[in-house]
């Protein structure tokens, strides 16, 4: 829950070791639950807490950490090592595994057709992964509000492709 992301970012920054937060966040989630129903949703998001947490347990460290915000978001925190291929493997995990969830012809379209709160018809494309990190690697990060803004944004900027995608901060102090 977030008083144990809260404490464990907090942990990180005090420790001063090396580390990165990623956010994890489903795209459009909330349009395929809607069409899908809760139950669909429920099990999504057990799944992606599961490919999460199987590739920290298969690429991380014991001191890896995973949590879940709530909904269709999770944070994760590892080392500057870990991260990229961390990423990689959510990601290609998620990819592959993520249309067993799917009706057969939505899956064959590659998107669901549904209508929006303007009760205009749309198409919805299959969910995707987008994750944000900030890291400690290139600048100091001395403030949990300061690691959670770099994240949001980071994710957020990562929402606005259509695949699933990662975004690393990179920039300096």
């Amino acid at each position: 829950g977030n008083v144990s992301i809260l404490k464990e970012i907090e942990k990180r920054i005090k420790d001063k070791a090396p580390f990165c937060v990623a956010y994890a966040d489903l795209d459009k989630f909330k349009e395929h639950k809607d069409y899908y129903g809760f139950e669909w949703g429920d099990k999504v998001i057990q799944h992606t807490a599961s490919v999460i947490s199987g590739v920290l347990i298969e690429i991380g460290t014991p001191d890896d950490f995973l949590g879940h915000i709530g909904g269709d978001d999770f944070i994760f925190i590892t080392d500057w090592a870990s991260i990229k291929k961390m990423c990689e493997k959510i990601i290609e995990e998620f990819n592959k595994t993520i249309p067993s969830f799917y009706k057969k012809e939505d899956l064959k379209r590659g998107y669901f057709v549904t209508y929006n709160r303007k009760k205009e018809i749309v198409n919805v494309p299959l969910l995707t992964i987008s994750i944000g990190v900030a890291t400690n690697e290139f600048r100091s990060l001395e403030h949990i509000g300061k690691v959670i803004q770099i994240i949001t944004e980071l994710k957020n900027y990562a929402k606005t492709f259509p695949n699933s995608i990662y975004v690393i901060d990179r920039r300096k102090d």
